[in-house]
């Protein structure tokens, strides 16, 4: 029987996403996996994926890379220490009231439906506000979800590192949204971070990503797919 989802504390409505999704993007099934990541990488980065020469045009390949940060139990960990993994991962923080704990309830639904193979997949929930979210607070919160998922975090030089690997934008505003500086350091403030859910494959490589309002079979059929299981055709 699945694990109950425990709804996390709930916080102040200050956050706004970087990546609006369109709504018809919701409905995008498993086999058109190369559709949803075109789209969803379009919707990540705020960007056209044409062709371009210009290397600050973000491609497919270049979604993902190295990163060193620490995780919720204070163990440094690299983008190595989980090789050989599916990877789910996404970036946010603690005090989002609402993109964060919707996408990792719905990741915490997929692996409960995947059984035995969701031990083939990891789930990482990366923070843009280490300022924030210390070991101790990440460990309470990811309480609330899937032990397969692990939360991570380091110093602002490390998570500037992994957002530039996944190509994921962040940035400091006030409760009223006007940006702020990333030294400042007001009494409330929330962080302005893209929603995506990238799925990579063992060998690195983006396969496609999930939106976190999407469907949960949606979203289920894409990571079963790319773990190569079957999917339910509705």
């Amino acid at each position: 029987m699945p694990r109950p989802v425990k709804p996390p504390k709930a916080a102040p409505p200050r956050h706004r996403s970087l990546s609006r999704w369109p709504n018809w993007t919701r409905w995008i099934g498993p086999g058109l996996v190369l559709a949803a990541v075109v789209l969803g990488v379009w919707g990540i980065v705020g960007r056209s994926l044409t062709a371009s020469p210009d290397p600050a045009v973000p491609t497919l390949a270049s979604i993902g890379g190295p990163f060193a940060l620490t995780d919720q139990d204070g163990r440094a960990v690299t983008d190595k220490t989980y090789a050989g993994k599916t990877l789910m991962v996404m970036f946010g923080y603690t005090n989002c009231p609402d993109v964060c704990p919707t996408g990792l309830a719905s990741m915490s639904v997929i692996l409960d439906a995947l059984g035995p193979d969701a031990d083939r997949v990891q789930g990482l929930f990366i923070t843009v506000d280490p300022a924030r979210d210390t070991v101790a607070v990440l460990k309470d919160y990811m309480a609330n979800f899937n032990p397969h998922i692990v939360a991570l975090t380091g110093t602002p030089a490390q998570v500037a590192q992994a957002a530039a690997s996944y190509k994921v934008l962040y940035r400091k505003v006030a409760a009223d949204g006007t940006p702020l500086a990333a030294d400042a350091h007001p009494a409330d403030y929330g962080m302005d971070h893209n929603a995506a859910i990238f799925l990579m494959g063992p060998d690195g490589h983006l396969k496609s990503t999930i939106n976190p309002f999407e469907p949960p079979a949606t979203a289920e059929g894409k990571v079963r797919h790319a773990l190569g299981l079957p999917v339910a055709v509705n």
